[in-house]
């Protein structure tokens, strides 16, 4: 945990000191000072500089070891190679006066330009300020401001517009160009910003933790490229999501293990969808774009989390109403409310005859016959209505209409709500035309946007938070539960791995993965391993036509590839045949292979093919996988994944939202799915990698999808050496 004073004094500190400040306008060392006053900073700020006497009016210092009065903070605006000499500086005056608590090192050319010698100047600068117990955010960052105290370090932004919205960037670029243009029109109030660059020391699980009991804060937005413990991040967001929305824009990608190319599990892989796994399962909202993210993190730093998910789409113009419900279709979080009928009555009462009440559901057109009254009066009836959780507003700035009015009535309607707040998302078409609406609207404190489809999908995160909080505390518990549970088998497959090491192989051999499967009750086929045709034959008899035929043999990883399986064996004649097949298809890859083992497996009735898999990811740990299997798995790639641990809630879930609801519910002849054994195989694959770190990779593909359960009738799983 981290110090909350160090932190306190990271965005509200009592004085700073601003090593590198200049009088000339072109360097960075004056517009970061100029702006720190700009922001209307009230605590003491120190210049420092070896050669000038006073900077924007303000005393300077030759060191930091020179300034009378208590310093908390230091802004470091030299160049690399007289950091360490600043930190020296700041150790040695915290002996002194133990007074510093916290730095920003905004100076380049550390580990960021990839050098031996930036990496080690990078770990030194730090290693001195935290043995003093100063934190640092950076280096090579733009970075911070707190427009609560005034508190700006940024040379690009002067001022901003207050308000709950706190952001963290990985680029400064980034964070810095979304300001300038978020702030033009001043409706995206910022309340803290971070431009956290290299993270050497101040990280971004750290900031969330302070940011969850910052009362200022109501929402939390993150530019991420990457992370480099992700683990211990989604753990903390998965709390503090519970409290305050985190919304993410995401870029880049990174690589996997480095056995990828042995599974399909590693094959589709990518890290990007292993992050979307994970910020669904923490409850964190991932925008798609640009505006997304900047009209979701407005809407909520205005409005409150809805209830529940259903949806009334009110407006006074069809074509943007439709373009609005085209986007809520596409949202599977968001339903159209059913009006109750006092409501549509009520309604009748006061619209046109023209008007479209609940065609379709959840949806009022008040047609061009509208008034600024009437909007008062519709949405008091909306607000009201126990079956919405939600209103959406479509509006036109008319040329009949007195905006300011319209704005007010809107606003009243709102405002007087009784008891918990229902959000109301505002459109407003478009641009600069419908600013004096736009206007009146957001210092009502109701967020607007231009375009119907950004405020569905806006709603649709909403939507997904309320959802995220009213299961956040039972999966909490879940995943407790799990990883507590006793695995009577665990000590077994240990042995198995621990064997497999010693024999210098990096695989299970099919039945060995078999046995490690139903030791985690995961269920398999009835199998037997023949070396014979003799054995073959009474094997199969045992278990029962039809079978399969599957070679063994840790040098031939992708059986199907050389003839190594022979599926529908439905005789003893037909045995035979197979089996003579088979060891000659195995002879011509490996002719060494004299007598080859041979897996008889019961040969199962057909449904739908799943692949359930498990990876140790090299940045992420342990996640696991559910996705449509078989063949197409590498090509189609319609997989979702879980962070482990994860309960069988959760894993339910994952298989709702990667798995086309046709398919679950049954399609085109075939039952449909046992949800509940399929979330029990992907929890047990949750304890199997938590069991045994060696295990790298398992799949099971494909895992036959039936309607009282589900079965892997093919197992394959990687060891690490």
């Amino acid at each position: 945990m981290q110090n909350v004073a160090s932190f306190n004094a990271l965005f509200k500190p009592k004085s700073v000191a601003v090593v590198g400040a200049s009088s000339d306008p072109k360097k960075p060392g004056h517009t970061a000072l100029k702006n720190m006053l700009a922001m209307g900073y009230k605590g003491k700020v120190y210049p420092i500089n070896l050669r000038e006497e006073s900077v924007l009016g303000l005393p300077c210092y030759k060191s930091v070891l020179d300034i009378p009065g208590p310093v908390e903070m230091c802004v470091f605006l030299v160049s690399a190679g007289l950091t360490m000499n600043v930190a020296k500086e700041l150790v040695e005056r915290k002996k002194q006066h133990n007074d510093v608590l916290g730095a920003v090192c905004m100076s380049a050319g550390f580990g960021e330009i990839g050098t031996s010698e930036g990496k080690a100047l990078e770990k030194e600068l730090v290693q001195t300020l935290r043995s003093a117990v100063i934190r640092s955010i950076g280096p090579t960052c733009l970075g911070v401001i707190d427009t609560d105290s005034g508190f700006n370090t940024n040379f690009d932004i002067p001022t901003y517009p207050k308000g709950g919205i706190s952001i963290l960037t990985q680029s400064g670029a980034f964070g810095v160009s979304f300001l300038s243009w978020a702030g033009v029109d001043g409706f995206a109030g910022l309340n803290k910003f971070v431009s956290i660059g290299n993270m050497a020391d101040v990280n971004m699980t750290e900031l969330l933790t302070y940011w969850k009991d910052d009362d200022s804060t109501r929402v939390i937005g993150i530019y991420m490229e990457g992370l480099s413990n992700p683990a211990e991040f989604f753990e903390v967001a998965r709390d503090v999501a519970t409290v305050k929305p985190i919304v993410v824009l995401k870029s880049g990608r990174s690589e996997v293990a480095a056995t990828a190319a042995l599974s399909h599990t590693g094959a589709v892989a990518g890290a990007d969808a292993i992050y979307e796994g994970a910020f669904r399962q923490a409850g964190i909202i991932r925008a798609k774009s640009v505006p997304e993210f900047y009209d979701t993190m407005r809407m909520f730093a205005k409005q409150p989390v809805p209830q529940g998910n259903r949806i009334c789409v009110l407006t006074h113009m069809g074509g943007p109403g439709t373009v609005c419900i085209d986007e809520i279709s596409t949202q599977s979080i968001l339903k159209m409310t059913a009006f109750s009928p006092g409501t549509v009555s009520a309604l009748k009462e006061i619209l046109s005859p023209a008007a479209n009440i609940g065609h379709p559901d959840g949806y009022v057109d008040l047609t061009a016959a509208h008034y600024e009254n009437l909007h008062y009066q519709v949405l008091k009836l909306l607000f009201a209505d126990k079956n919405i959780d939600m209103v959406l507003q479509i509006l036109a700035p008319s040329a009949f209409l007195d905006k300011k009015l319209l704005g007010q009535e809107i606003a009243r309607a709102y405002h007087e709500q009784q008891g918990d707040k229902k959000p109301l998302l505002n459109v407003v078409t478009f641009g600069q035309m419908a600013m004096e609406l736009r206007l009146e609207l957001e210092n009502s404190s109701l967020p607007t946007t231009e375009y119907p489809d950004i405020v569905a999908k806006v709603a649709g995160n909403m939507a997904k938070q309320a959802a995220y909080r009213k299961v956040a505390a039972n999966r909490a518990r879940e995943r407790k539960e799990v990883m507590k549970t006793a695995i009577p088998g665990k000590a077994k497959s240990a042995e198995m791995v621990a064997r497999v090491l010693k024999q210098d192989r990096i695989s299970l051999l099919e039945p060995e993965a078999y046995e490690v499967c139903q030791q985690y009750h995961i269920k398999v086929p009835p199998f037997g391993i023949v070396e014979g045709l003799e054995d073959g034959l009474r094997a199969a008899k045992k278990i029962g036509y039809p079978v399969v035929l599957k070679v063994i043999s840790s040098e031939i990883l992708h059986k199907t590839d050389i003839g190594g399986v022979i599926l529908d064996v439905i005789s003893d004649g037909v045995f035979v045949q197979s089996y003579l097949q088979l060891v000659d298809n195995v002879h011509k890859v490996a002719p060494h292979i004299e007598r080859p083992q041979i897996l008889v497996q019961k040969m199962m009735p057909e449904t739908t093919e799943l692949i359930l898999g498990a990876i140790r990811d090299k940045v992420f740990g342990p996640a696991v996988m559910v996705g449509l299997g078989g063949i197409y798995v590498e090509a189609m790639k319609l997989v979702g994944f879980r962070l482990s641990p994860m309960g069988v809630s959760e894993a339910e879930e994952l298989v709702h939202e990667t798995l086309p609801a046709a398919l679950i519910r049954g399609t085109r002849g075939k039952a449909g799915m046992h949800v509940e054994s399929i979330a029990n195989a992907l929890v047990s694959l949750c304890r199997l990698l938590d069991d045994h770190p060696r295990i790298e990779q398992v799949d099971l593909n494909p895992t036959l999808a039936y309607k009282d359960g589900c079965m892997a009738v093919d197992a394959r799983i990687i060891i690490s050496k």
